[in-house]
């Protein structure tokens, strides 16, 4: 199980890496907070800075048998999908360029992009933070850490999408409700 955990951190070190290394632009990493983000970049960052947390924390979790439980299947498929998730989040940043950023934001010269990756999803970004989330709380089989994650994701994101494809729709008005007309939120033909 060692090189599980492993490999599960060497995953969450993978998004820091293309946080850093991938994201393009000056308005990428900026934090401001605009009249179009109405709370959402706070409220993703408190469920991400909680997961964070539970996962410097998880290795204790798992010493003193807390909520664990042993299934190399589940470490296994854990491991997939995060690493699935991060190919997805590179793939994503790449394909937005300077327009992916931390808080919502209208871009200078901002246009909608709705090839590669987007053209199947429109929020890519979203799904590989619950794939690289999930699957790591999956693969250190933890189920306070992969309970505080559906917890804390779900209300989060749902909230954030809602709030992002609102102002969207105020940018781009007829060309976005159309691009919603042919792709889906975060799983490809399904959601």
């Amino acid at each position: 199980m060692l090189i599980i955990y492993i490999l599960a951190y060497a995953i969450v070190l993978g998004f820091f890496l293309v946080e850093r290394f991938v994201r393009k632009g000056k308005d990428s990493k900026n934090m401001e907070r605009t009249g179009h983000d109405k709370g959402s970049t706070t409220f993703v960052s408190v469920a991400m800075g909680t997961a964070f947390v539970l996962l410097v924390a998880a290795p204790f979790l798992i010493y003193w048998h807390i909520a664990t439980y042993v299934c190399i299947w589940l470490s296994i498929i854990g491991l997939v999908l995060g690493a699935g998730g991060l190919v997805i989040r590179a793939v994503a940043f790449m394909t937005l360029g300077r327009f992916f950023s931390r808080t919502l934001r209208e871009a200078e010269n901002h246009s909608l992009v709705t090839t590669g990756i987007y053209h199947y999803i429109r929020h890519p970004g979203y799904l590989s933070d619950f794939m690289i989330f999930i699957g790591v709380a999956l693969a250190l089989g933890n189920l306070i850490l992969l309970i505080a994650v559906l917890v804390l994701f779900i209300p989060a994101y749902i909230y954030r999408i809602r709030v992002e494809e609102k102002m969207l729709i105020e940018i781009f008005g007829g060309q976005y409700t159309e691009y919603m007309k042919t792709s889906k939120r975060l799983i490809p033909f399904i959601l």
